[in-house]
């Protein structure tokens, strides 16, 4: 887990986040030296950078709009840290079938494997947009809506924007 956690814990309160040591998530790469026609063996999920974590918070805006708000840097246990605020909502893990029919009706094509059934990866080609570690514990339903609460959105570009491009084609319904 890439954050501590500070504030209430309750509906209409705001908690604050707080990255930890040297974290700030991960963010999605194209293995290029993996020969492989499965997704799963070449992308990989590296530690993301202070610039990355921020976009993240950028494109994450674009999905639900005042999700996160950026409240500061600091100093914490002597780790340069980034301080956020998100709303505390009250509410529920999303099942597979929300999330899957929230993805689609917005656009998403699911990006995985036949290995899986429920995919965590999704990508909208009209957009540019990938979502990442898209499952049930970072997705929730609060007072009948889905929050994306702690995906990773990326625009990708290079051989990943080539691959999910290829992708989106071949599996364009």
């Amino acid at each position: 887990m890439e954050h501590a956690v500070f504030g209430e814990r309750q509906a209409g309160h705001f908690v604050f986040k707080a990255t930890k040591g040297p974290k700030f998530g991960f963010w999605p790469h194209l293995d290029e030296r993996v020969v492989s026609t499965r997704i799963d063996e070449f992308l990989v999920m590296r530690p993301a950078t202070p610039w990355q974590y921020l976009k993240r918070l950028v494109l994450l805006d674009s999905l639900y709009i005042d999700l996160n708000c950026l409240q500061g840097f600091t100093m914490l246990d002597g780790c340069f840290s980034i301080i956020t605020s998100q709303p505390w909502y009250n509410a529920r893990n999303a099942t597979w079938k929300e999330i899957k029919l929230w993805m689609t009706s917005r656009g998403f094509i699911p990006v995985r494997s036949d290995v899986y059934d429920d995919p965590t990866r999704w990508y909208h080609p009209e957009q540019n947009l990938a979502l990442f570690d898209v499952g049930e514990s970072n997705m929730v339903v609060s007072e009948g809506e889905i929050v994306p609460i702690d995906i990773i959105p990326m625009q990708p570009d290079g051989p990943l924007l080539d691959f999910l491009s290829d992708f989106a084609e071949k599996h364009a319904s």
